[in-house]
């Protein structure tokens, strides 16, 4: 081959080209999420530049759901961004950056998701430092991840006592998004009032006002309870009857579905009025008493109507990560 055969053939490599996928994330994103850290932290080189933290940092990671990535690729990409800011504040942490990793077969698709992820980002004020792109796939597919930072108690969810009152935080405002167990009440919120609520997890672990918590995944209520449960190794009595929810919701469609800003709570009974009096500052938010933390396996009961039922045995893991005895 000869010199300019060789260079022709170079310049067509399949992972030379394939650096091009890039571009949509380059035009998406904001090039310099850190300026105090000059070219050091411009977006572009391996990995990215954060600034230095004091306190333990936090790392979380989610896969969306493919049904929704190739249904509605912009609500994916918010709900990326939305679901590891959570888990992050449910640790009593503050977000610092994302990363994601997007598959697509064309421009349009990642487009979509890509524009949702900087939506979010933009609203909550939490810069997409880095991640990957793949615009020659079959199919769509996005993960989000998080690095986040605790600089005072970190909540984990495994330090739940026997005798800890079970509190429910979560806004009421909104409505449920298409189709989708997501209750929406980010989207159109103002951007302030999403950095407040996303800080104020964060302020309830540093005035020991919450000792242990978790996000409102998927689950639900019901199903964010058994993973409490399991972590902590108490049982966990939840009173159905005691959840409050907006109008007109059904019970099982507000048990089970996302609530975008949701977490429970464990809350040492000496506590519950200073937590009430902090969180009655906004009126957006319900926070409510819903159950209890008691001696035993880590089974959940569910009382309703004056009748209790065994929701979930304690001897069948849900996700295998149980308490340390």
């Amino acid at each position: 081959m000869n010199n300019v055969g060789l260079v022709n053939a170079l310049r067509r490599t399949s992972g030379l080209l394939a650096k091009r996928d890039i571009r949509s994330a380059a035009a998406t994103f904001y090039h310099q999420p850190f300026p105090q850290l000059g070219l050091a932290g411009m977006l572009g080189d391996d990995a990215a530049v954060l600034p230095a933290q004091s306190g333990q940092l936090l790392l979380a990671c989610e896969g969306m759901n493919p049904e929704l990535v190739e249904e509605d690729p912009w609500f994916a990409g918010w709900s990326g961004v939305l679901v590891n800011l959570s888990d992050i504040a449910a640790m009593g942490g503050r977000p610092l950056a994302l990363v994601n990793s997007v598959w697509s077969g064309h421009v349009e698709g990642m487009s979509s998701l890509l524009d949702g992820m900087r939506f979010a980002c933009d609203r909550f004020g939490v810069p997409m430092v880095g991640g990957h792109s793949n615009q020659q796939s079959f199919y769509q597919a996005l993960s989000v991840s998080v690095l986040g930072v605790a600089e005072g108690p970190v909540l984990s969810a495994r330090a739940a006592r026997s005798g800890d009152e079970l509190w429910m935080l979560v806004n009421k405002t909104g409505g449920f998004y298409r189709h989708y167990p997501f209750w929406d009440a980010a989207t159109h919120a103002p951007p302030e009032r999403l950095r407040a609520q996303l800080a104020l997890m964060p302020t309830l672990a540093a005035e020991r006002l919450v000792h242990a918590a978790k996000d409102i995944s998927m689950g639900g209520i019901t199903g964010t309870a058994v993973m409490f449960a399991e972590a902590c190794g108490h049982q966990l009595i939840l009173d159905l009857d005691a959840v409050e929810r907006p109008e007109d919701i059904r019970d099982e469609a507000w048990l089970t579905c996302f609530p975008s800003f949701g977490y429970l709570l464990a809350v040492a009974p000496s506590r519950t009025a200073a937590l009430t009096q902090l969180i009655s500052r906004d009126s957006t938010l319900i926070c409510c008493r819903v159950g209890h933390f008691a001696m035993g396996d880590c089974s959940v009961l569910l009382q309703h109507s004056g009748e209790t039922h065994h929701f979930w045995d304690g001897g069948d893991p849900l996700t295998g990560f149980g308490c340390v005895r």
